[in-house]
């Protein structure tokens, strides 16, 4: 996350950046699939990464797609260093960072299947803007995919103002780390003081300051302090690369490409304003005030698809985390059921073999299971007397009322497709094996990538239980370690609040906790195949 002229500030202060599941090949690829692309594998595909900082987002793809190929540039020499270390600390040889720069980079590169620039566009230099999309429109592949993100207007005006009051006080002293405290004074002041009055501003500000009080400095400094952040709109985007061979496919969280949450009137008037997909999306942008954009670009030769009719998923795999608001469910019967997920968005269906499919996912979820797979399983859950041979008119039938649905539900952010099994497991062993990669990330802090390419934030108790997963302790073994980890003062266990300190309850409490646990770690996806 590193060019131009911010070479230095980030060997002074890396970025801390993690995996970054919208820029996922698995992502791209079935937006790739949906508007009528044939997205190359994911097993021997190519990716590229520009500005890469430490490789933390490419390591954890490296790791769990050892058939592809990685490489990923930053202008850092510290940063690509660090990477080059967590590399070979995991043993990968699929993956290669270089010490480059955007601008000149190009004649030494292949061709890739997908590029990833993930937090660089709006924080180099206009040239180095050009160069950067130069890059991608020679070295995508034909059906290749790049994911570009960037802070847009309108949503970035608010946040540019916050910008420049960090900018404005922090300009005073030297320093990154310096400035970063500074920064974090001022959001302090104005956070506590300056806005008292409640009006519509005063709200948006407050609370886009709350959040940046929780960032990291390294956030705060390469976001808010660098000399250069350039937001600019959507269709100045789009212009722009279309200007060097490419064209716009859609966004990496193809649900926002959906007006499900505008009413029907607005939409209706969206569709007459706006004759095409450009215009639709800016519009889209003003009225929901959006600051931030993860767009996909393929070339602009591509004839695209922009019409769905549910066939596009017959070869995915699906997983939703919807679960019926008032159970038990008739799935037999034609009665309307409202489902609730975890974010407590709300969808409705009343097809049975809709209700029987999402009770499915439910089950597995996290894990996801191939279209197919959940069409026959859905079925088999509404049969009376399943029998041994499938009926192919009936399963061609599921198909038929499956696939727009499980589109309408993935278009509501509410059903996961993927292109790929994502290997893990949600059983935990005797000798408990979590992902290198997680185990890796926690020597260095709290949060964790799992196999999902998500980034986990972990408790203390919970990390020093990661640290030791590598196969080799049993649960007694585990207990007698973190016992002594609360002997020493490392840890602390408090229960019905007070501290426990006799050791016959410290282990008592551990070894519950220790069970507890161990099916949380499973359930966020640490633990694989």
């Amino acid at each position: 996350m590193s060019e131009g002229t911010t070479t230095n500030t980030y060997d002074e202060l890396p970025y801390s950046g993690g995996a970054y599941a919208y820029s996922h090949p698995d992502r791209l690829a079935v937006v790739a699939r949906l508007f009528g692309m044939t997205p190359a594998p994911l097993a021997g595909c190519r990716v590229l990464e520009l500005g890469c900082a430490t490789g933390a987002n490419l390591i954890a793809m490296a790791a769990a797609m050892p058939d592809a190929t990685f490489v990923g540039l930053d202008n850092s020499a510290r940063q690509v260093a660090d990477g080059r270390a967590r590399i070979a600390e995991l043993g990968l040889t699929n993956i290669e960072l270089r010490e480059a720069d955007i601008a000149t980079a190009g004649a030494s590169l292949p061709v890739f299947d997908y590029i990833i620039a993930h937090g660089v566009f709006s924080w180099i230099p206009p040239p180095v803007q050009e160069a950067l999309l130069a890059l991608i429109g020679a070295h995508l592949s034909a059906q290749g995919v790049a994911f570009v993100s960037y802070n847009t207007y309108p949503g970035w005006r608010m946040r540019g103002t916050i910008r420049d009051v960090m900018m404005y006080h922090a300009r005073q002293f030297q320093g990154a780390t310096t400035q970063v405290q500074q920064a974090r004074a001022v959001l302090d002041f104005i956070a506590q003081s300056a806005l008292a009055e409640d009006s519509p501003y005063a709200r948006q500000f407050k609370a886009d300051v709350e959040e940046l009080r929780g960032q990291s400095d390294s956030y705060l400094y390469h976001e808010f302090l660098e000399p250069v952040n350039i937001p600019l709109y959507f269709h100045q985007f789009v212009e722009r690369a279309q200007r060097h061979g490419l064209q716009y496919l859609g966004e990496s969280e193809f649900s926002t490409m959906m007006p499900h949450h505008l009413p029907p009137q607005v939409a209706q008037t969206l569709q007459k304003i706006a004759p095409d997909l450009v215009r639709v999306e800016q519009y889209m942008d003003f009225l929901r005030n959006r600051p931030f954009r993860q767009t996909l670009l393929v070339h602009r030769d591509l004839a695209l698809q922009r019409q769905f009719g549910g066939r596009e998923i017959a070869d995915m795999e699906l997983a939703s985390p919807l679960r019926a608001a008032q159970p038990p469910v008739d799935e037999r019967s034609d009665a309307k059921v409202e489902y609730v997920a975890p974010n407590a968005l709300k969808l409705a269906a009343s097809a049975p073999i809709t209700k029987a499919a999402l009770s499915v996912l439910a089950l597995r979820w996290p894990q996801s299971l191939p279209f197919r797979e959940l069409c026959a399983e859905a079925r088999s859950r509404l049969l009376v007397a399943p029998t041994a041979a499938p009926d192919p008119v009936q399963a061609a039938r599921d198909a038929e009322v499956l696939g727009p649905e499980f589109l309408r539900i993935a278009a509501a952010g509410l059903a996961e497709l993927r292109m790929r099994h994502v290997p893990f497991t949600l059983q935990v062993r005797e000798r408990p094996l979590a992902w290198p990669v997680a185990r890796r990330d926690a020597v260095d802090g709290n949060n964790v990538t799992n196999l999902r390419h998500e980034v986990v934030r972990l408790d203390e108790f919970n990390r020093q239980l990661l640290l030791r997963l590598d196969g080799t302790r049993d649960r007694a073994a585990l207990a007698a370690e973190l016992a002594d980890l609360v002997a020493t003062g490392v840890l602390a266990i408090n229960q019905e609040g007070g501290s426990v300190t006799e050791p016959a309850a410290v282990r008592a409490v551990i070894t519950k906790a220790i069970d507890d646990s161990l099916v949380v770690l499973a359930r966020v996806a640490l633990f694989p195949e």
